[in-house]
């Protein structure tokens, strides 16, 4: 066949083998992008086609071939799509009850536990024994300062000191204060 022929073959039967793929594949760029593969598979593979073949009906069935394999290359992908799908439902469903299920005042607890101890462990003697008798023990600054025959005020000052060591070392526990405004 020579390509003049080749042309006639091709504006005679395009159009018509594009609503044939159009109905399987249901795009037309696809259902072009096929018909033109299969024009192409006959011309790279005419020399080996015997004389007096079927020309029109050996594009067809290279036609039907390259629409059956396309189909079968999309149900492979939504079926991909469809477990990706499935594991994502999952996922959020695993996340949904995970939160449900936290309790998030709980979720550091051991870790500021051991940051406290050991910042009481560092803090002036009088410091942390205020601090514990006020925290711990639940004492009010009048028995606090009569306890320690101190004052009420100093009571305060060394409470205020031990909170200012405490927010430091548990600042990345804390919420941020009023009015504070990250910038990222």
């Amino acid at each position: 066949m020579n390509p003049a022929d080749f042309g006639q073959l091709y504006s005679t039967y395009k159009s018509r083998y594009i609503v044939v793929a159009l109905g399987y594949v249901r795009d037309r760029a696809v259902a072009e992008d096929i018909v033109n593969d299969s024009f192409l598979a006959f011309w790279e593979n005419r020399h080996r086609i015997p004389d007096g073949s079927n020309i029109p009906g050996y594009i067809m069935t290279t036609l039907k071939n390259k629409c059956l394999n396309w189909l079968k290359q999309q149900k492979v992908h939504a079926e991909i799509d469809q477990k990706i799908h499935s594991i994502q439902q999952r996922v959020m469903q695993a996340n949904i009850r995970s939160l449900e299920l936290c309790n998030p005042t709980h979720v550091f607890e051991n870790e500021v536990e051991a940051i406290v101890n050991k910042e009481l462990e560092t803090m002036p003697e009088s410091t942390r024994r205020i601090f514990i008798a006020n925290r711990y023990h639940d004492k009010s600054y009048k028995e606090i300062a009569l306890e320690y025959n101190i004052t009420p005020r100093r009571v305060d000052h060394e409470l205020q000191k031990a909170l200012r060591i405490l927010r430091k070392a548990l600042r990345d526990y804390l919420p941020p204060p009023p009015g504070y405004s990250s910038h990222y």
